[in-house]
């Protein structure tokens, strides 16, 4: 065999050695020169004289996966998955139940001519609600590309229901904040493999469950228990509120303090990026919905230092435990 230096040596090696360049630089220098040494190998016993096809593409993927889990691991992300994608059939049932459906209310059926909405729904919210609950179905029977197929599905109907929204100029109907937190909730549930049954369960309990609390009680409208229906607006000022996402920042904070500090730093990691649409959402409701814009830049700078911190303990909770193994 030639020289195993990356990127050096005959055409073949060269184009091995451009293909390994994209995984993360520790790895190439603890892998790199075994790793070109056994593709060369292979290809040597094979008598070729270039890649397979598609191996280079291939190299070029597994390389970004490993830069990926170098940042956030397999654990963290699969565990985030699973919790956003909960979070997000919590968001969605409401969303659909309050905003799109109302099935209580019988008006979308017999609204007067000019009064535009989506055959029996109040707005397009479906397109979207629907298929990220069908998601979290398919992850808790644990068909992994299908779940993913239906968070596809949801975010392809973002934008078709944005241009429904504006061509009908529906007054009732999702707009840019909740458009936005539908999308970062869906890339959340891509990050990794959303089959963590438990986690799945107790995230959409917890957000759903929360988020019918206060769009029945509606604490900012002063009316008490009751079911109404509310517009997309309505549920940005009554349902999840900029103060109802602070304050679950807050809880947010002491659980994935809590959770490091106790030496659970993957699962402090995970709900740290879990909470990052929510993050967003929270943002958006303090800067516009609320006024405040200090809080607002408050909310986005804790969010992303969460995550950062949180990452980061989870990195040398991984070398400490790699260290006492050795």
């Amino acid at each position: 065999m030639t020289n195993t230096r990356l990127g050096q040596g005959t055409r073949l090696e060269r184009e091995y050695g451009r293909a390994l360049g994209w995984y993360p630089a520790r790895w190439r220098r603890t892998h790199g020169p075994a790793m070109l040494g056994t593709l060369l190998d292979v290809a040597e016993g094979e008598g070729r004289t270039r890649p397979v096809i598609g191996e280079l593409a291939d190299l070029r993927w597994q390389g970004i996966r490993e830069r990926v889990n170098s940042v956030v691991p397999t654990d963290v992300r699969a565990l985030a998955a699973s919790i956003g994608t909960g979070s997000a059939a919590g968001f969605a049932l409401v969303y659909l139940v309050w905003v799109s459906w109302a099935p209580w209310d019988p008006r979308p059926l017999s609204v007067p001519d000019g009064v535009d909405t989506f055959g029996p729904f109040w707005n397009a919210g479906m397109l979207f609600c629907i298929p990220l609950l069908l998601s979290a179905l398919a992850a808790l029977t644990g068909a992994r590309w299908l779940a993913h197929l239906f968070v596809v599905v949801g975010l392809v109907a973002l934008p078709v229901t944005a241009v429904f929204v504006r061509a009908t100029e529906a007054w009732n109907g999702p707009r840019s904040t909740t458009l936005g937190l539908a999308a970062l909730l869906c890339l959340v549930t891509l990050v990794g493999d959303p089959r963590r049954r438990r986690a799945l369960g107790w995230s959409a309990g917890v957000v759903g469950g929360a988020l019918s609390l206060f769009a029945v009680f509606q604490p900012g409208a002063g009316h008490g228990f009751v079911v109404r229906t509310v517009d997309d607006g309505g549920f940005w000022q009554f349902v999840a509120s900029a103060w109802m996402l602070a304050a679950a920042a807050f809880l947010v904070v002491v659980v994935v303090v809590v959770l490091v500090s106790r030496g659970h730093a993957v699962v402090g990691a995970a709900v740290a990026l879990a909470w990052l649409p929510w993050g967003g959402a929270g943002t958006v409701a303090l800067w516009w919905f609320a006024g405040e814009e200090a809080d607002a830049v408050v909310m986005a700078a804790g969010t992303g230092a969460l995550v950062v911190l949180a990452l980061t303990a989870t990195r040398w909770q991984a070398q400490r435990s790699r260290r006492e193994q050795a």
